[in-house]
């Protein structure tokens, strides 16, 4: 099995194909976030959520989640602008992905 160095060696962990990862969901609402909660719990992920980009670049400041859950509508702006920025740094981690 090839290693990608960029990111964490999962367990061997069929039931929990997430376990060990933390999520940033950036969601401004609350359903879905209570969803993706739902999901990333039985997948065995960690999920942090943020109702806003200023809440999510608070959260950016201090963690450093696996993947990002985007939201592109947002109450205080487009979701691609954190995605353009983070994708900018040029980290290669996390991972991004735009919901809508």
């Amino acid at each position: 099995m090839p290693r990608f160095p960029d990111f964490p060696t999962l367990p061997a962990r069929p039931d929990l194909p997430l376990l060990g990862l933390t999520l940033l969901a950036l969601e401004d609402s609350r359903f879905a976030s209570d969803a993706l909660r739902l999901l990333s719990q039985r997948s065995g992920a960690r999920l942090r959520r943020a109702e806003t980009l200023e809440a999510a670049w608070s959260h950016l400041r201090v963690y450093r989640p696996d993947a990002i859950l985007v939201d592109l509508g947002l109450p205080d702006g487009r979701g691609e602008s954190l995605i353009r920025q983070v994708a900018a740094s040029g980290a290669g981690r996390p991972a991004l992905i735009g919901i809508s």
